[in-house]
Parts: structure tokens; sequence; C-alpha cells
């Protein structure tokens, strides 16, 4: 059986879901694709700011030791797993929809 993407079947996506995506276009995309290789920190960095709320600010944003397969992200910060998934979401129009 043959996958959509190998026989290049492309479909297109409905306007009212496309006006509340996060990446309005694929060349948006290819942009921050290009900044998360090219500059992964701080690509990184700036999408944790955008997204995570930290109790703590990290020391650093990756620190890897490929070799050792030894990767630690946002080395440093503190977090609540339970405020960023649903505290902060009840001050906002999503207070009343299912987690």
């Amino acid at each position: 059986m043959q996958s959509l993407a190998q026989m290049g079947k492309v479909f297109d996506v409905p306007k009212e879901l496309a006006e509340k995506a996060h990446i309005k276009s694929m060349a948006q995309y290819e942009e921050m694709y290009k900044e998360s290789i090219e500059s992964p920190e701080t690509f990184w960095a700036k999408m944790a700011d955008q997204n995570i709320e930290f109790f703590k600010k990290w020391d650093k944003v990756v620190e890897a030791d490929l070799t050792e397969a030894n990767i630690a992200w946002f080395k440093g910060g503190k977090l609540n797993v339970s405020y960023n998934c649903l505290d902060r979401h009840i001050k906002t129009a999503r207070k009343n929809k299912a987690a």
C-alpha cells in the first residue's frame, strides 16, 4: 500500500482551522525550521518563553554530551507541569473545556 505522501497527494486545510493555526504558512514553518537547525538554543529558548511558564527561568537551554547520550534541557529551570497543563488556562477562554 502506497502512502499519501508517496503519492504526492495534498489536502487543503479548512479555512476555519487554518485561521486558528499557530503556524500560518509553509514559509513561516520553513523559517522556524531553519532557525531550529542553525540556532537551536535561541530557537528553543524562544519557544519555551512563548509556550511554557517557568517558576524559575533556566540557566542553560541545553547541555549535551552526545558521546554519552546525556542531554539536559532548560537546566536549572523549575516548572510545575500541572500549572502549565491545567491551571494557567483557568484565566482564559479555555477554562470550561475538557483538559
